[in-house]
């Protein structure tokens, strides 16, 4: 199963990991793992291509984020959440 974690503040994400596998098929032919890691590295690399430098610690990202990047991180929210609905029993998200 992926485990999806968010941490808000004034309901605004600053902190995002997200571990695991999804279990729907094979490695490599998972589609439910394709979405969540094709949202996932899409919207880390857009903030690291807004200039934005991340404290990394134990494989997750802690960020101070301009309104820009906050619309980055409610779409991965968003996306995540969207697929979680769709396959319950492979996608967890915690806030």
């Amino acid at each position: 199963m992926i485990t999806a974690k968010f941490k808000k503040k004034n309901n605004q994400i600053y902190w995002y990991q997200v571990t695991g596998h999804a279990g729907f098929a094979n490695i490599g032919n998972d589609i439910v793992c394709a979405g969540v890691s094709v949202l996932y590295i899409t919207v880390t690399n857009a903030l690291l291509s807004f200039g934005k430098t991340f404290e990394r610690e134990e494989g997750y990202f802690i960020l101070d984020p301009t309104d820009k990047e906050l619309a980055s991180l409610k779409i991965l929210y968003d996306g995540i959440v969207s697929i979680a609905e769709q396959y319950p029993e492979h996608i967890k998200v915690e806030e």
